[in-house]
Formats: structure tokens, sequence, C-alpha cells
């Protein structure tokens, strides 16, 4: 998409901050982890919990990668509106994640304390790969991008900060449910900050939109909802209810799928529908 010089402005701006941002969480980060404040905060907040475990089951669900895929695919008025961006910062925040997981493997919670001092929820890892929090990063992705979609479509100044509540929530129930510590989660913020601005700088003028707005895309995409919901299926809590919530949402995401190759099967109200 070509912009107006004064947006592109506005975004470069935007990424300087993020930029700016980024450099701020990884220092909190280091505080944290070189004055053992990561450590005293971990054993404080597994020591008195403030929810109960039901609640940080839930909110934790809202971290994985493949929800908020599935969110942001679904929220966007139709094919090809923000799907370049929505699939380029997934993937770009997948990737860096991982790329500094193995660059820097550091341990879980659980390989540094004993369990018995966490209170585990669902069964979260425990030996390495803790810095990052690739869910937290996923989770701010989301709500940095719906949020920007809301003031975009005019929404009450509410709406943007229950997106933000809600984001806050699911990217801090990793430290609740004994995943990771304070400090990846900051680190993850952080690095979402830069993702969605980076990823959007490079849209203005490398949107790959006009693909998926063609039959071949509406294929891809159907093919991604298709995975989606397998992976969704295959997901296993201690929880009943999220257990469902995983059912729920692998369904959605299929029919999601099955719309996008047979778009009459449904009325062109439901699921976001296709403009043809």
């Amino acid at each position: 998409m070509r912009l107006h010089p004064v947006q592109k402005k506005s975004a470069k701006n935007t990424l300087l901050l993020a930029i700016a941002l980024l450099g701020l969480s990884i220092f909190s980060a280091y505080l944290l982890m070189t004055q053992d404040i990561n450590l005293a905060w971990m054993m404080k907040i597994h020591a008195s919990p403030v929810m109960p475990p039901l609640f940080w089951a839930l909110t934790n669900l809202g971290g994985d990668a493949f929800v908020v895929l599935f969110i942001l695919l679904l929220v966007e008025s139709q094919p090809g509106a923000m799907t370049s961006w929505i699939l380029k910062t997934w993937l770009a925040g997948a990737l860096l994640a991982q790329f500094i997981k193995n660059l820097f493997p550091m341990p879980r919670p659980g390989f540094v304390l004993d369990t018995a001092q966490l209170s585990l929820i669902d069964n979260p890892p425990l030996v390495s790969g803790s810095m990052p929090s690739g869910h937290a990063l996923a989770a701010f992705s989301c709500g940095l991008i719906l949020i920007s979609l809301a003031i975009q479509k005019g929404k009450n100044i509410a709406v943007p900060f229950g997106i933000a509540f809600l984001t806050l929530m699911v990217a801090w129930s990793r430290v609740a449910v004994g995943a990771h510590w304070p400090s990846d989660v900051i680190v993850g913020a952080g690095l979402a900050c830069f993702v969605v601005s980076s990823i959007w700088f490079w849209e203005l003028d490398h949107s790959w939109n006009h693909f998926f707005q063609k039959k071949i895309g509406l294929l891809f995409l159907a093919t991604i909802h298709l995975l989606i919901a397998i992976h969704l299926a295959l997901q296993r809590s201690d929880f009943m209810l999220v257990q469902f919530t995983f059912f729920v949402l692998s369904c959605i995401s299929l029919a999601r799928a099955i719309y996008l190759i047979k778009p009459n099967l449904f009325d062109s109200s439901q699921l976001g529908g296709v403009k043809r």
C-alpha cells in the first residue's frame, strides 16, 4: 500500500518509539535478573495467588500462537484487508522468539525452583527456553493490532483500554501458571512492540494483501484455518472449560476454512464474509 508522506513519517516515528520500548524492556529485564528481583517476585506471586487456577488457565489459552492467529484472521473485515500484516507479524514474532530461545537457552522457573514452591497450572514447560515468552510476544502483538484497528474504526475509548487489560492478563498468565519469569514477559512485550511496528512499516510499500484477495489466496487462508483447527483440537488441559474452549475455537476455525472454500454454504453476514 502507498500512503501519504505524513502517514509514513508517523509510522517511522512509531517504529523508533517501539525500538526505544524494546531497549527499555531489555534493560528492565536485565535489572530484574541481576538484582535477584526476578526470583523473589516469582516466589511471592506463587506463594499468594491472586486469582484461582481456572482464571489463569483460561487467560493462558489466549496466548497460544495459533489462538492469536485465529483471532486476528477472524476480526478482519474481509480476507486481504490486513491479512498481510497479520501473517507477517505472526511469523516474524514466532521465528524471532525461537531464535532468541535457542541463542540464549535460559532455564525456566521450574528448573531453578523446587516445583513445590510453584503453583503450576496446566502442565507448563519446566526446562529451558524461558527467554523471551513467546506467548507474551504473541498476546501483545495481537493486542496492539486490535487496538490499532479499534482506534482506526473510531471505537469508544473503553474498547482499546479493555483490549490492553486483557492483553496484560493473558501475557501475565505465563508467570502465574509457572511457565516464565516476569522478565521473560517484559521482554516479550518489548519484542511485540518492535515486531508489530517494523512489519507495519514494511507493509507501507510491500503489502501482500492483493494475493489474499485472489482465489489462490483464499485457498491458502482456508488451509491455514484448517491447520489452526487441527492444532486446537489436539490441545489438552486439566480444566474441562479450557478443553471445551479449545474445541469450540477449533470448530469455528474449521467452519471458517469451509466458508473460504464454499462461501455459499453460509450467509455473507457470518464469519466475516468475503466480498464478491
